[in-house]
């Protein structure tokens, strides 16, 4: 198969989390990649969520969602993602035989291939499932569903007040960070996830968090909910083991640090 891109081209990508995904976490998306010339991507985008009518309506807004989840949209997106999607497509090693495991993540790309629609299967479901997320993520902000990912970091030791900002645009797919609202500087984007992962493996509670800036001694969060979360306060360890805290506090002193 000639894995150069159509230009223009129309490839539609379907995704659908694995069956033992259960409710309201499931769901299946279809996203069709409109290549209008190099420099311009349009996108048609639909979500819809699955198996919700066998949980109660308490059981979905018990895990963040609402029962109108579902959502679709049409635009066009930054052209870095046309690059991010050749990129992949291009390194991926694909099948034409359809395989299903319940523990996996189905993905499948339809495109024209002598004047004929033909579906593929990416192989490295993991490295198109973490793809498809981010892009979704780029469409969010796209379409002004969701703002840029916001973090903010801030340690109050009397009179003296220490503050980083991280600021993550999926849409441009730029990371930056500022120290004490100074100047902003780039971060590698893979340091995104890293940095994710670390600050949200502690647990958040939301009714020990606060709307007002924090003024007293103490380390703080914000993560773009405007609630500011008080380091083992708001911000508590996962286990009684863990050393979650530790580990935030570590993250930004190494980030401070090079700054």
């Amino acid at each position: 198969m000639d894995k150069n891109l159509q230009i223009p081209g129309l490839y539609i990508i379907r995704y659908e989390t694995a069956d033992v995904v259960p409710a309201p976490f499931s769901h299946y998306y279809a996203l069709k990649l409109h290549i209008v010339s190099e420099t311009k991507l349009d996108v048609d985008f639909e979500l819809r969520y699955t198996d919700r009518d066998e949980i109660s309506e308490d059981e979905i807004y018990d895990e963040g969602f609402t029962t109108d989840d579902d959502y679709k949209w049409r635009g066009n997106v930054p052209v870095i993602w046309l690059k991010e999607f050749q990129e992949i497509f291009t390194s991926s090693k694909t099948i034409r035989k359809r395989e299903e495991n319940e523990y996996e993540d189905f993905v499948e790309i339809e495109l024209e291939e002598n004047d004929k629609r033909v579906t593929i299967y990416p192989v490295d479901k993991e490295r198109w499932s973490y793809f498809l997320q981010e892009m979704m993520q780029a469409i969010f902000e796209a379409s002004g569903r969701e703002k840029p990912f916001e973090l903010t970091y801030l340690e109050i030791d009397g009179d003296q007040k220490s503050r980083i900002d991280l600021k993550a645009s999926f849409a441009n797919k730029a990371f930056t960070i500022s120290k004490d609202n100074g100047t902003s500087h780039p971060l590698a984007w893979d340091q995104l996830q890293k940095i994710m992962d670390t600050v949200y493996r502690a647990e958040f509670v939301a009714d020990n968090a606060s709307e007002s800036k924090p003024l007293k001694r103490g380390k703080y969060l914000t993560v773009g909910d405007g609630l500011w979360y008080q380091m083992g306060v708001a911000v508590l360890e996962t286990t009684s083991k863990s050393r979650d805290l530790d580990k935030i506090d570590a993250l930004f002193s190494t980030l401070a640090s090079k700054i």
